[in-house]
Order: structure tokens, then C-alpha cells, then sequence
């Protein structure tokens, strides 16, 4: 049995995108064409990969272990490719970074000024992404490594990823710098039961966090403003206007705020994230080592 690697590509794509609609725009080609070449790949393999009902088409067992194979074969072949080019010129050639607003500030962009010195012929580009959105980037190839968030949720544990530690990031309590207790070694979230809040969107990694500890603690927080950007947030909390829970990474040289530990808030870990199959790229390795020496 010969398979082609592009026709296994859209069988990976359609594998996460569900349609052959929404695989053919991810694909950047015709409906028709991916189709064709759908039938063509279940052809060649002899098995019956789609349940077939009028024009929606779903995977059978067979089509959904082919492409969780696929996915193995793949990112292997990549590797290969990347391997071979790195091997002839050292690390070189673009790798893609994603990685969170306070990471990419301090960590990100330390790292690839580093590695412009260090290795000029790798180009590292840089792409802001929300912890939650890390692991579908890596899997549609929109990224190469992403440095994210573990919550401990299995995000990070698709079977054709590999997940390595970089940092511990404390997670604190933002107070206006007049606040009564700016001055505490330590607070309790409860403390701030009644205090006007600052958050992260609905949806996001403290968005959700930060609310669910607080109704742990026994409140719901009184939320006056939700922002995306952790220096208009902290900027909100400098005005006397709310008070807000951030990491230690993002609090670099703020102004106008005190940030205190929180005796129910664990560390956040800090990881990089990648497919299995580039770990063993000298240019990954090189960005890898880049982050952690950073860090």
C-alpha cells in the first residue's frame, strides 16, 4: 500500500476541521478537489475511511486511527526535512514562536534578540496566542513551538506532543499602591471579597481562573472592567478603580500598583510546547535553550 503525504495531510486536516468545507479553506483549495483527493487516499488504502450521508462526511474507525497515524508520519517526516536542512547549514531557517502577551515581553523577545546574535542564520517569528489556543495552533502547523500554560487539564497531552518545563510563575494580587493591605507579607483572596475587580475576557486562561478561585473563596467578584492587556488592567488598578490577580511575569517595572502573594493561588507552569517530531531539530533545540537561558 503506497500513500502520498499531501493526501494524509488532508486527512489530518479533515480529521480536526470536521468538514470538507472547512478543510479545503485550511487547505487553500476547492471543496471538489479535496474531496477527490479523500477518495483517491481511501482508494489507495482498501479500507472504508468515510460514513457517507449526502454531502457531510464523517470518519469511520478505520479513517480515525489512519489519521492519528498520519499525524505520527507526518510530523516525522518534517523532522526529517528540517534535520537535513539544519545538518547541511547548522540551525538555520524560520521557526515560528507562540506564546502568551507577558511571555512574549519578557521572555520571547529577549530570546530571539539572543538568538540574532548567537545564530543569524535562524529567523524566529513571533505570534501572540492565548494558553487555551497553543495546542490547536501546534496541531494545524500555524506554529512550531509555543510557550504556554500547563493547567493540568490534558490540553497538552494530544499523543503527537511533547511538553517541556521552563519556568514557575507566581500568581499575585494587584493592589492600588494606597491599598490598605499593600503593605501584607501575604492575603487571602477573601480579603478582597469586597473590593471592585479588574479581569482578563471570558473564555481566557485568568479569565476564568481568577472567578472561579473567588467563588471558591466564597464571592463573587464585582467586576468594573475586563481587559485583554495586562498594562491597561494595571493601569485600571493604579487608578484606585479595581483590584485584579496577575502573574509575576507580567508585572515587570509597573507603576502606581503593589503586588501581594495569594495564600490559595498556586504557581502557574510555564512549558514549551511542540510536536514530538521537531525535538530533535537543531533549530528547535537552539530556541529551546534560547528561552531557557532567558528564563
Amino acid at each position: 500500500m503506497a500513500l502520498e503525504l499531501r493526501r494524509l495531510r488532508l486527512l489530518d486536516v479533515f480529521a480536526r476541521a470536521g468538514t470538507v468545507r472547512a478543510t479545503a479553506a485550511e487547505a487553500m483549495l476547492s471543496p471538489s478537489a479535496v474531496s477527490q483527493q479523500l477518495a483517491l487516499l481511501e482508494s489507495e488504502t482498501g479500507a472504508v475511511l468515510f460514513e457517507r450521508a449526502g454531502r457531510r462526511m464523517t470518519l469511520t474507525v478505520a479513517g480515525r486511527l489512519l489519521a492519528e497515524r498520519a499525524r505520527e508520519l507526518l510530523d516525522h517526516a518534517d523532522s526529517i526535512d528540517a534535520e537535513l536542512a539544519d545538518l547541511a547549514s547548522g540551525p538555520a531557517g524560520l521557526v515560528r514562536v507562540g506564546g502568551f502577551a507577558s511571555a512574549i515581553s519578557s521572555t520571547l523577545i529577549p530570546a530571539a534578540r539572543h538568538l540574532a546574535r548567537t545564530n543569524p542564520r535562524l529567523t524566529v517569528e513571533l505570534q501572540e496566542i492565548e494558553p487555551r489556543d497553543s495546542t490547536t495552533a501546534l496541531l494545524q502547523g500555524r506554529i512550531d513551538l509555543a510557550v504556554t500554560v500547563d493547567e493540568g487539564d490534558g490540553t497538552l497531552l494530544a499523543p503527537t506532543m511533547a511538553v517541556l518545563p521552563l519556568a514557575s510563575d507566581p500568581l499575585l494580587a494587584v493592589l492600588p499602591a494606597g491599598h490598605a493591605l499593600a503593605s501584607a507579607d501575604r492575603i487571602a483572596l477573601s480579603d478582597l471579597a469586597h473590593e471592585p475587580w479588574a479581569l482578563d475576557f471570558a473564555g481566557t486562561y485568568l479569565g476564568e481562573l481568577v472567578p472561579r478561585e473567588c467563588r471558591l473563596a466564597g464571592f463573587e467578584p464585582r467586576v468594573l472592567g475586563r481587559f485583554s492587556s495586562y498594562g491597561v488592567l494595571l493601569a485600571h488598578v493604579a487608578a484606585g478603580r479595581s483590584v485584579g490577580v496577575l502573574p509575576a511575569l507580567a508585572l515587570d517595572a509597573a507603576e502606581g500598583v503593589v503586588a501581594v502573594p495569594v495564600a490559595e493561588l498556586d504557581d502557574r507552569r510555564i512549558v514549551v510546547a511542540l510536536r514530538s517530531g521537531a525535538v530533535r531539530r537543531p533549530a528547535i533545540i537552539a530556541v529551546v535553550e534560547a528561552l531557557r537561558a532567558v528564563v
